[in-house]
């Protein structure tokens, strides 16, 4: 049982990691509904697409780096329940996962303008 909690504590980290060098090596090309970095202002031309894009991948490639050590480290080291602990780290994860959103977004206002 420990072993699936660790998968799921890992799970949202290694995805960000992933996707972030997704995103960085080979962004979509074209903008679309299904699958990228989609906002207002990251779909109002293909240069902000772009950029949105590369921006993006490199922070989720530096937090989800940050984030997998740091749920090794917890897991390795908190006395609390493997339940308990795979809640906190998921809750953690997910906050980490939207914070750069609104960074992200003041980017592209400030260099593509409205």
């Amino acid at each position: 049982m420990d072993t699936f909690f660790w998968i799921i504590d890992l799970l949202i980290p290694t995805a960000m990691t992933i996707i972030g060098v997704l995103f960085k090596t080979h962004p979509p090309q074209k903008i679309n509904m299904i699958y990228g970095y989609r906002t207002t202002r990251s779909m109002a031309s293909q240069e902000a697409w772009d950029y949105a894009h590369q921006l993006c991948g490199k922070e989720w490639i530096v937090i989800g780096l940050i984030l997998l050590a740091f749920v090794i480290l917890i897991k390795l080291i908190a006395p609390t329940s493997p339940e308990i602990l795979s809640l906190i780290n998921t809750g953690v994860s997910i906050t980490v996962l939207i914070l750069p959103i609104p960074f992200i977004e003041k980017i592209l206002k400030d260099k593509f303008g409205k």
